[in-house]
């Protein structure tokens, strides 16, 4: 019968053994299900028939629908142990064992019904797996604990390895654990008396193994694999920390380098677990390039070749299976993961496309690996549904074939063994190519790129050679290749040898780079500009992860490639320089400023070493960002640290030099002070490349007083804080040769332009109070203390700004006031056509977004504490929990946010611009489209494609927020 067509009296034939597990009217997608279970299992209609309760709970569709993050596993897992007796192992087993098996019917129906991703199940089941390594892990140490007291120095952790450590289980996998505990000690003694620690924790690894692994009348959880442990199966079942580090750093074995290249924690001390793979690394990830892995790896093939050999049937250990996948991947990571940090992944298909990043595997080649592996792994899961074994091989019987094919979705078995064929044919080439091609010379095997740098070949030649490889302008690429070859101590001269492999390889990394024109300019111009050049060339030789951020930003961004080639001497920071996203705390900015400061002593010098530092820091996020380590919340957030720590340092410096020529804003014993609030980008935290500076300034006290004095005698407090401010000003904008550090921009404040620079609370009160229009509470909403008094700032937030904006009554016709200055803007400032196109001002762009939330946030803002934040998309959230708007609203703003405000970034970076239009056709599209992460021909069509869809979407989605709330 077929599953996509049920017959329910047929059905409910076949269903009898059910008993009264059916609903008295089953659903047809549950029907639907059954007659699948039926088809493809014997191991599911008895687990079934003896589980009524699965059957009910799967008759709820809604629960498999989709899929259950690592928190409701965790949750769901701790909850099903509540109310078991310290002593009643049996309901602990049972309990354990219902509630896997509840789960994995779950995954089941999304696998069989939904077809749901491999990645998306293999994800679940590892989740569902340290669920319930971590429930049973409390339930035995609590036990342990009662009986042989606390250990001393205590701390106990399970690594998972293998796919449990990749987020990669199957249905029927082993899990592979590693018990690691703190240190050697003594427990305190309990109701058993006391044990050494290793007594104990080798007792409570025993107990948590035999909790998971041993068979019970509800079946097992998992079967646990300790054989990767220090010493295999010969050594102790868990070790201390100092005892596992000593081990593998005098006895490590390449085998046991990919090994650990999958740990994770799964249950146990987070901070433990954290060290020991923080310390482990040197010998998973040397920096060194250990050529001694090759053998290694010959014999790793070896074996498996011979396993191979004695089963050929077996879509694991097979030619061309799964393993063979793995091995791919994992050889390429340990050749290459100690110089290029990126492929330190343990999922092995997020790896894959990490090394096709990397330019390590083609494009090509990592797909159809992909999708092999992806087949693969399905078949191993229906596999292992049959039965519940852990089983890879194929069926030898055409009835279990016929099953395992329809499953799978063919109509038959010849063409399910076809497509088998063929993705095993793929992969098993393309394993044994893979020791050659690693161990091979370092020469690239680049003829068109060796023809393009041999002088003596003719120039046409040449020129089609670095047009078939991706240079545009051919003529201009072929000077710059001329220029490099007459560099002193360049690797570019051609010799009867050809050149060196250093220039080969540099230039076919130029070549892969999304504007290689671009690239090659800069690269030629860094080069040629230097005068000596051999120890840079070294550094990048030696530094593969510093030279390809380079080649990027050269790449990239005209902007920061103007700034690196002003001062080459930053490579040498790129290399010494921790260059990786910083403490989102933003503290090691802060306190890198100041020191960089202590070390100037006169205000140009300080004002120079502030910009130097600046364009320091946007050179790092701006490399991060350009590699794609950082997101786009992450590059605001960055920015905007940058920014506050800067404007603070300023606002010191300006507060200095006006004490030193006025004295104390003094009234009576008081001293009044200076608020800086942050508005607009910088207020929420979502500063981009070349932002304005949003600031409003607020001072306490009457303004009247006259401050103590100083070299050039009293000035009223209002003079004093309007001076300071100009101050503040000049300094942040004032050129130097490193540039300008922010423009500023104050017509937020009251009045705008008309209005006084700096003003007293009262005033500023006074005027939101009687004349304060719609689009300035708008701008409150991003009203954030950033400077100066905070404390002032903090109290003018909560007790008027916050009031001011979300508690008094919205006027009737906001939305329509709202909506009219947004298309005033739309029309008059951002002109869009649809040559010309705004993604920040135009047609569904940035302003539409950050409009229907600032709209949503001053309706629901005086009712839910949650929206009255300042970010756009902490207050999108805020307002999806408070169901302030509906979740497909929800999901077109946050998606067209990220989108456009990558794609700000990415234009603000190239152009060097505070915004920029967006091209729409010819070359500069495609490049953008490069930049933007999209690949092939039709790169540019697709990115368009996707622009014009967010757009509609978000413009959809502010029309109809705006409509049905004012309604």
């Amino acid at each position: 019968m077929a599953a996509d067509s049920p017959d329910p009296r047929g059905l409910l034939s076949s269903f009898e053994r059910l008993g009264n597990a059916l609903p008295a009217a089953p659903s047809k997608e549950l029907l639907s299900l059954l007659a699948r279970v039926f088809e493809l299992s014997d191991f599911l209609p008895r687990m079934l028939s003896s589980r009524p309760a699965l059957v009910r709970r799967l008759a709820r569709v809604a629960a498999w629908k989709s899929e259950k993050p690592l928190e409701q596993y965790l949750r769901e897992s701790a909850l099903a142990m509540r109310g078991i007796s310290g002593a009643d192992d049996a309901a602990f087993y049972r309990r354990l064992r219902l509630y896997k098996y509840r789960e994995l019917a779950r995954l089941i129906a999304r696998d069989l019904m939904l077809a749901a991703d491999t990645e998306e199940l293999g994800r679940e089941l590892s989740h569902l797996a340290q669920a319930i390594v971590s429930a049973a892990l409390e339930r035995v140490r609590r036990a342990m604990v009662a009986r042989y007291g606390m250990p001393d120095d205590d701390g106990f952790c399970v690594l998972g390895l293998g796919k449990l450590g990749g987020e990669d289980l199957n249905f029927s996998s082993d899990i592979d654990l590693l018990y690691v505990y703190q240190a050697d000690g003594q427990t305190q003694g309990g109701s058993s008396g006391s044990l050494s620690n290793a007594q104990f924790y080798t007792k409570l690894s025993e107990g948590l193994t035999r909790a998971l692994s041993v068979i019970t009348a509800e079946g097992f959880c998992f079967r646990v694999d300790l054989n990767l442990r220090p010493q295999g199966r010969s050594g102790a079942i868990a070790l201390s920390l100092p005892a596992t580090l000593g081990y593998y750093e005098a006895q490590g074995r390449t085998w046991e380098r990919a090994a650990l290249l999958k740990a994770r924690i799964v249950a146990g001390d987070q901070d433990l677990a954290n060290r020991l793979i923080q310390s482990l690394t040197p010998f998973v990830w040397p920096r060194s390039l250990d050529l001694s892995v090759v053998e290694a790896l010959r014999k790793l093939k070896a074996q498996i070749d011979v396993r191979a050999q004695a089963s050929a049937e077996d879509v694991k250990l097979g030619p061309g299976g799964i393993r063979e996948i793995e091995f791919f991947v994992n050889a390429l990571q340990l050749l290459h993961g100690g110089q290029k940090p990126a492929l330190r992944e343990r999922n092995t298909l997020r790896a894959l496309r990490k090394l096709d990043r990397e330019g390590l595997v083609a494009s090509a080649d990592a797909e159809a690996l992909e999708e092999a592996y992806l087949f693969l792994r399905r078949v191993e899961n229906h596999l292992q549904m049959m039965e519940e074994r852990q089983t890879h091989r194929l069926p030898a019987g055409d009835v279990e074939n016929l099953r395992l094919a329809r499953s799978l979705g063919f109509a038959d078995w010849k063409s399910c063994a076809a497509r088998l064929s063929e993705h095993r044919e793929f992969v098993r080439l393309a394993f044994s190519r893979l020791l050659g091609q690693s161990v091979r010379d370092e020469i690239p095997d680049e003829p068109l790129l060796l023809l393009a740098m041999d002088p003596e070949a003719p120039d046409d030649q040449r020129r089609e050679a670095l047009e078939q490889r991706g240079f545009a302008d051919s003529d201009r690429a072929l000077e710059a290749l001329g220029r490099l070859s007459r560099a002193p101590g360049s690797p570019f001269g051609f010799s009867p040898g050809g050149p060196e492999p250093q220039a080969i390889k540099l230039l076919a990394e130029i070549a892969k780079t999304p504007d290689p024109d671009q690239a090659l300019f800069f690269f030629c111009d860094f080069l040629t500009g230097l005068r000596s050049p051999a120890g840079y060339l070294s550094i990048l030789a030696q530094a593969p992860e510093v030279r390809r951020r380079l080649l990027n930003l050269f790449a990239q961004s005209d902007y920061l490639s103007q700034y690196f080639l002003r001062h080459p001497e930053l490579l040498d920071v790129l290399v010494q320089r921790d260059f990786g996203p910083t403490d989102p705390s933003g503290s090691r900015v802060g306190e890198e400023l100041a020191v960089r400061l202590q070390r100037s002593s006169d205000l140009e010098e300080r004002l120079t070493a502030m910009r130097r530092f600046k364009n320091e820091e946007l050179l790092r996020i701006g490399l991060n960002d350009i590699s794609g380590e950082t997101s786009v919340p992450e590059v605001a957030e960055q920015l905007t640290t940058l920014a506050d720590a800067i404007l603070d340092e300023v606002l010191q410096l300006a507060q200095k030099e006006q004490l030193e020529r006025y004295g104390e804003p003094r009234r009576g014993f008081k001293v009044e002070t200076l608020a800086v609030i942050a508005l607009g980008k910088l207020g929420g935290r979502e500063l981009g490349y070349h932002s304005d500076l949003d600031l409003l300034f607020v001072y306490s006290g009457s303004g009247t007083d006259e401050t103590s004095g100083g070299s050039r005698g009293r000035i009223s407090h209002h003079e004093y804080f309007a001076k300071l401010v100009q101050r503040l000003l000049y300094f942040m904008q004032l050129h130097l040769r490193e540039g300008h550090l922010y423009k500023v921009d104050t017509r937020l404040r009251p009045s705008g332009n008309q209005g006084t620079l700096v003003v007293r609370q009262e005033t500023f009160r006074d005027h939101h109070h009687r004349r304060g229009q719609i689009w300035e509470r708008q701008s409150l909403i991003k009203a954030r203390p950033l400077a100066g008094d905070l404390a002032m700032a903090g109290q003018l937030l909560a007790n008027l700004i916050h009031p001011l904006v979300y508690e008094r009554p919205l006027p009737i016709d906001a939305a329509a006031e709202i909506d009219r200055l947004r298309r005033r803007m739309e029309l008059e400032i951002s002109k869009e056509t649809a040559d010309d196109l705004d993604p920040k001002g135009g047609y569904g762009g940035l302003v539409d977004i950050e409009f229907a939330i600032q709209y949503l946030q001053l309706v629901f803002g005086g009712r839910f504490s949650s929206v009255r934040t300042s970010n756009t998309l902490k207050a999108l959230s805020g307002l999806e929990a408070e169901a302030c708007i509906d979740p497909k609203d929800a999901k077109v703003l946050r998606d067209g946010y990220i989108f456009h405000r990558r794609l700000e970034n990415r234009l603000r970076l190239v152009q060097g611009h505070s915004i920029a239009r967006l091209p729409t056709s010819g070359r500069p599209l495609a490049l953008l489209a490069r930049r933007l992460g999209y690949r092939g021909p039709g790169a540019a069509g697709s990115f368009l494609s996707d622009y014009q869809r967010h757009s509609v979407n978000v413009r959809l989605a502010y029309q109809r927020i705006l409509r049905r709330v004012a309604q």
